[in-house]
Order: C-alpha cells, then sequence, then structure tokens
C-alpha cells in the first residue's frame, strides 16, 4: 500500500549479488559450500537482466542530479479537531465542483499532483474542478498523542469533508487512492450523501487475504504487535524495507532504467518520482497496528469487522455513486484483493461504476499512462454522474 523510504542499500547488495550470480554459483571451496548451496537457491531466482554496473550507474546518476522536487505548498483551508488536529484540507486551487482527494497514510499525498503532465490535481483543475487535498500531517515533525485509525476518520477526515460540504454549499465528490480509499469509504458511510455527494476509490485493497502481506503479518503479529506497542511511531524505513522485498526486483530495473533515460522531460519526472519516494512518512504506531494486523492479517474489513465510531464500515451501506479503479498488474494491491469489494456493494449504490486500469499502484497516478488509465475515465465519471 506505499513505499516510503527507498531502501537504496539493500537494492544495491541485490543487484551486486545478482550480477555475480555465475561466480558465486561456480564456486567450489569446500570453506563456503553451505553458503554457496543457499546461494544457488537464491541465485535461481535471480532474473538475468539484472546488471550491477547499469544500476550503480543509475543510482549515481540520480545522486548527480541538480534538480530536487520540492514539496508542493497549498494553503491551509481547515484542521481536523482534537487528537487530530494536525490533519488539515488543502486548497490545490480550480473552479467548479468541489473534488476531494484522500491519499495514503503511508506515503505522502502530493504524488497526486508530482509535476507537469502526471498530476491528477493538475487535470482535475484543468477539467473544471476545484481540487482540495487532505493532508494526514508527520507524526515525527508533528509530536503528540499518536492517532488511531478511529480518531483520523472522526475527529480528522470527516472535519474536513464536513468543512468542503460547507465550503462548496451542498456535497463534494471524494477521491480515495490506496488506503485513502479505505479510509474515504469509513467516512462516506458514516457522513452518508448529504457531505459526500459521489466516491471514487483507486487501487485500494479490501479483501486483504489476497495480498502477500496477509500471510506475512499474520505469521509475524505475536511479535510484531509489542513492537508497535513499544514506540509512538513507526519510522518510514521498515515499511520501505519490507515493501521492497515484495517486489525487489522491480525498483532496481527502475533504477536501471533510469541511467539510461536520455530524453529530459521523462527524465525531470523520473527524479520527481525518485525523491517522492525518497521522501519518507512516518506512521502513527496505533494505526500501523491496525492497518498491519487488523486490515492484512485479521481481514477486518473485508468480514465487516472494521469499526470506526461505533460503525461498521459495510460497502452495502454506501447510499452515494460510486466509481471503483482496479490496478490489473498492481503487486501491492493484487485485482483479486480489490474485487471482493464490488462483490459486498449489492444492489445499494446509484450508478456504480467499474473501471480497469492497465496500471500497477504508483503508476496509476503518477505513470506515464496515468492520464489515459486513471484521470481521463475519472474525469468523465464526476462530470457525467
Amino acid at each position: 500500500m506505499g513505499s516510503g523510504q527507498r531502501p537504496l542499500p539493500a537494492m544495491t547488495a541485490a543487484a551486486l549479488l545478482a550480477s555475480n550470480k555465475a561466480l558465486l554459483a561456480g564456486s567450489a571451496q569446500a570453506a563456503i559450500a553451505q553458503l554457496q548451496e543457499t546461494l544457488r537457491t537464491q541465485l535461481n531466482q535471480v532474473p538475468d537482466d539484472i546488471d550491477w554496473l547499469a544500476f550503480q550507474a543509475g543510482a549515481a546518476k540520480y545522486a548527480a542530479m541538480p534538480l530536487r522536487h520540492q514539496r508542493p505548498t497549498y494553503p491551509v483551508l481547515a484542521y481536523g479537531r482534537a487528537q487530530a488536529a494536525r490533519v488539515s484540507l488543502l486548497d490545490a486551487g480550480g473552479t467548479g465542483p468541489t473534488v476531494v482527494l484522500v491519499p495514503s497514510m503511508v506515503n505522502r499525498g502530493y504524488v497526486l499532483d508530482l509535476g507537469p503532465g502526471t498530476s491528477l490535481t493538475e487535470h482535475l483543475r484543468t477539467a473544471g474542478h476545484r481540487v482540495l487535498l487532505v493532508d494526514w500531517g508527520d507524526p515525527a515533525a508533528q509530536p503528540s498523542a499518536p492517532l488511531s485509525l478511529n480518531a483520523v476518520v472522526t475527529e480528522g477526515l470527516e472535519p474536513l469533508l464536513q468543512a468542503a460540504a460547507g465550503l462548496a454549499q451542498g456535497p463534494v465528490a471524494v477521491v480515495g487512492y490506496c488506503m485513502g480509499g479505505l479510509l474515504a469509504v469509513a467516512a462516506a458511510a458514516r457522513l452518508g450523501r448529504a457531505v459526500v455527494g459521489k466516491l471514487a476509490v483507486a487501487a485500494m485493497p479490501w479483501d486483504f487475504t489476497h495480498t502477500a502481506s496477509h500471510t506475512h503479518m499474520a505469521q509475524t503479529a505475536q511479535w510484531l504487535r509489542p513492537l508497535l506497542q513499544a514506540a509512538p511511531t513507526l519510522a518510514p524505513e521498515p515499511m520501505a524495507q519490507y515493501f521492497w522485498s515484495l517486489d525487489p526486483w522491480g525498483p532496481i530495473r527502475r533504477i536501471m532504467a533510469y541511467g539510461l533515460e536520455t530524453d529530459p522531460t521523462r527524465l525531470e519526472h523520473l527524479t520527481r518520482l525518485e525523491d517522492w519516494l525518497a521522501d519518507g512518512l512516518a506512521l502513527d504506531s496505533p494505526i500501523a497496528e491496525e492497518m498491519l494486523l487488523g486490515w492484512y492479517a485479521e481481514n477486518t474489513a473485508f468480514k465487516g469487522q472494521w469499526v470506526v465510531g461505533g460503525t461498521p464500515i459495510l460497502p452495502q451501506s454506501l447510499a452515494m455513486p460510486l466509481h471503483i479503479t482496479l490496478t490489473q498488474t498492481d503487486i501491492l494491491v493484487p485485482l483479486n484483493a480489490s474485487l471482493p469489494f464490488i462483490g459486498q456493494i449489492g444492489g445499494q449504490t446509484h450508478g456504480a461504476t467499474v473501471h480497469m486500469a492497465q496500471t500497477g499502484h504508483v503508476s496509476l497516478v503518477a505513470g506515464r499512462r496515468a492520464k489515459a488509465q486513471f484521470y481521463e475515465p475519472l474525469v468523465g465519471w464526476l462530470t457525467k454522474v
């Protein structure tokens, strides 16, 4: 559900290991016989296209780039209340019907406004919408009592959506991406159509048994729970290492391709993307615990056991038009993890629309095909419904 601080040292070690495949596999020294057997097992799974020198060149090229993406700054329109006062509603500009974007809490939300041509906020503004963006704040930079998912929704997101509806003088459209989709569903289920007139979710997991993380979290829950309860926040690095482990060769190929890119515009975009990936965000430990052990290990959302403010969060309780974007090449949120949400909606929604995007998780919102695969279908639905 995101990647945070890029684990460059681990990627470097993996690329180096891959490039020495033949040497390591052919070693006959008795002193390393046992290690050799272990390496053979691992090396059999290493793709042949992984090139240490190409990776090294890409990493060096990125490090030498003078351009560094600055986080967009927007005026603050409203803050959450009580414990969630660090959560804010930002004005990303535009005029017309209001759309509120709800990003994941695992990564920084400016992935939705990464740069010219790969910016959902830009596309929505151009299409005639006023765009508001939820900012969860940084628990590491803004020390306070750790937030729970319950507080994030009831004291953070819900007051902001109510503020947005007040500014718009009527219900607003809400778009939730990844983990933000679940939070948007919870708020929409509780606030109803008087505040959330339309709801779109994208790359949102629902049945977590279809993710690789379900097994991992279930197996490690016994020691992971006390670890999360021992500190107020979870630093971005452990999450980054974990998500990288789900697809270790994909990011290495990305850095290799970065080294080969010569088009200035494309290189600028790739640099922005790498900067965003490196701009990690800490997570409140109670949120990490409920997300990793509740959603992932125990599958509470799918089972109807996720309760917010006393309200069970059930897809069939949503009474507004829905737009659901499924990502077909998504490693973090496989298609089968998203599909069950549709099955639980039932016949309660008005004009539910399902869109299949031929993208991965991050490329859905920040890739070269994001406009055709996500921005345009979403705007078309917002305009029509």
